[in-house]
């Protein structure tokens, strides 16, 4: 009887071992070297880039998050241009970051608008 008990629950905790929903590629562990060391941001990005592509490819869904991180790093760095369809991937992605990625978006648009219409 004590075999029984001690097969279920090795069986249940099997059940905990379970892979998550999402592939994150070691994102918090870059993100945490990106806090704590600003000159790793680049290999964040470089790190992120690859994951989204590699899952765009395979058709998987990309975590959340994840494409709204890519387009700060851009934004961070100067490129508006590269975040403004990053943000709208994760809008359009997650529908939960609607409200949030479409003001986003609506904000750097109108930056780069005036910036157009100031150097006229």
């Amino acid at each position: 009887m004590r075999l029984v008990w001690i097969a279920a629950l090795a069986f249940a905790l099997t059940g905990c071992v379970t892979p998550g929903k999402y592939q994150w590629g070691g994102y918090e562990q870059g993100l945490y070297a990106a806090y704590k060391d600003p000159t790793k941001v680049e290999d964040l990005r470089i790190r992120l880039e690859a994951l989204i592509a590699e899952m765009e490819r395979g058709g998987q869904k990309v975590a959340p998050g994840l494409y709204a991180e890519l387009g700060t790093l851009y934004l961070q760095a100067g490129s508006a241009d590269k975040a403004i369809p990053l943000y709208a991937k994760e809008r359009d992605a997650w529908p939960e970051s609607r409200g949030l990625m479409t003001a986003m978006i609506q904000n750097l648009e109108r930056r780069q608008q005036s910036k157009q219409e100031n150097a006229k």
